[in-house]
């Protein structure tokens, strides 16, 4: 019966450890001002994004001022950055689809709302 009992908790144990979990923070992005400097950092934690897979998608136009890119080469598409000075009002969207290292076909697919006011 012992047996029995470490076995079933190793089991338990072994499914538990394989099992990340992987998140993106913030929630939603504040809202910029025009002619008001913006910066807001994106984090994606769990492991490691494959860069050459990742894909972000924006609808912001380049006059707008704002820019969002990873903020460096060795962090990647873990950590991007939304920054700049908005010089006029509008509503756009931020898409970020990233894979993840040994993630086991694991993604995350978010959408932000980014809002000038």
């Amino acid at each position: 019966m012992k047996i029995k009992l470490i076995f079933i908790f190793s089991i338990l144990l072994i499914f538990t450890g394989c099992g990340k979990k992987y998140s993106i923070t913030p929630d939603r992005l504040p809202t910029a001002y025009v002619n008001q400097e913006y910066e807001q950092t994106i984090k994606i934690s769990g492991s490691k994004v494959v860069d050459q897979y990742a894909k972000l998608d924006t609808n912001i136009p380049k006059d707008l001022g704002i820019v969002v890119q990873p903020i460096n080469n060795l962090d990647g598409y873990n950590i991007l950055e939304v920054k700049g000075t908005p010089i006029y009002k509008g509503k756009y969207t931020i898409t970020i689809k990233a894979d993840f290292f040994g993630g086991g076909g694991a993604n995350i697919n978010k959408t932000y709302t980014f809002k000038v006011e």
